[in-house]
C-alpha cells in the first residue's frame, strides 16, 4: 500500500521503481521518486487484520544538496538488483550516505547526476540573485535614513537669530545717502517706510496700532 508524493505545481517526475532502502542490514521496502527538483522515498504502508498503518515518506532530499551518486554490481548475477548509493548533505551541512536496492541503479545514477547539476547551478543562481537584493534593500534603507539637506532653512542648529537680522545689520551700514532725513524705519526689520504706511512693505509689521 502506498500513496503518490505531493508535487509542487512546477515539478516533474522523471523517475519512479520500488526500492529497498537498506538501513542497518535491514531491507525497507518501498518506491523511490525523482524528479527535477528531489529525490524522494516512501517506505511501504501495511494492512492487517487488525491494523493498517499508511505510507510514509522516509526521503525527502533536494538535488541541490545531492554530492554523488554511483551504484555498485551484485557480487552474483542472479541477483538483479543492483545497489544506489546517493552521498549528500544533511541539514546540518554534514555528509550523509543512502543505499537502495534497485534495478537499472545506473540509468538513476545518470539522471541523478544530471539533474542534480542543473539543480546546483539554478540554486547558486538564485542565492547570488538573493544577495544582490538583499543588498540593494540595505543600501535603499540606509539612504531612507540618512540626514537630508535643509533646503531654503534660514535658521541652523539651536540660533535663534532673527531672521531680519541681517537686514538691519545691512541697513546699519548703509550711510543712506540716498534716504531723505525725514524717512522713517520698521522697528521690526529696521525696512525705510514712510508716515502714511500702516504695514512695513519688506516684513508686514503694523506700523500703525488702533
Amino acid at each position: 500500500m502506498y500513496i503518490m508524493p505531493i508535487y509542487e505545481s512546477d515539478e516533474h517526475e522523471f523517475l519512479n521503481a520500488k526500492a529497498k532502502k537498506i538501513e542497518n542490514n535491514v531491507y525497507i521496502k518501498g518506491l523511490l521518486f525523482l524528479t527535477d527538483k528531489r529525490i524522494i522515498f516512501e517506505k511501504n504502508g501495511h494492512r492487517s487484520m487488525f491494523r493498517a498503518s499508511p505510507a510514509v515518506m522516509d526521503l525527502n532530499l533536494f538535488l541541490y544538496n545531492v554530492e554523488n551518486a554511483n551504484y555498485a554490481a551484485p557480487a552474483f548475477v542472479l541477483f538483479t538488483k543492483q545497489v544506489l548509493t546517493i552521498e549528500y548533505y544533511d541539514d546540518s551541512r554534514k555528509l550523509a550516505r543512502v543505499d537502495f536496492a534497485i534495478k537499472k541503479s545506473k540509468m538513476w545514477v545518470d539522471q541523478i547526476t544530471r539533474l542534480a547539476t542543473i539543480c546546483k547551478k539554478d540554486e547558486s543562481t538564485k542565492k547570488e540573485r538573493e544577495a544582490l537584493e538583499n543588498k540593494k534593500h540595505e543600501i535603499d534603507m540606509a539612504k531612507a535614513g540618512a540626514p537630508r539637506a535643509n533646503i531654503g532653512m534660514a535658521v541652523f542648529g539651536n540660533d535663534k537669530k532673527n531672521p531680519y537680522q541681517n537686514i538691519r545689520e545691512n541697513m546699519a551700514e548703509n550711510n543712506d545717502e540716498n534716504l531723505p532725513d525725514t524717512a522713517h524705519r520698521c522697528p521690526h526689520c529696521g525696512y525705510p517706510v514712510t508716515e502714511d504706511m500702516i504695514y512695513c512693505p519688506n516684513c508686514g509689521y503694523k506700523l500703525k496700532q488702533n
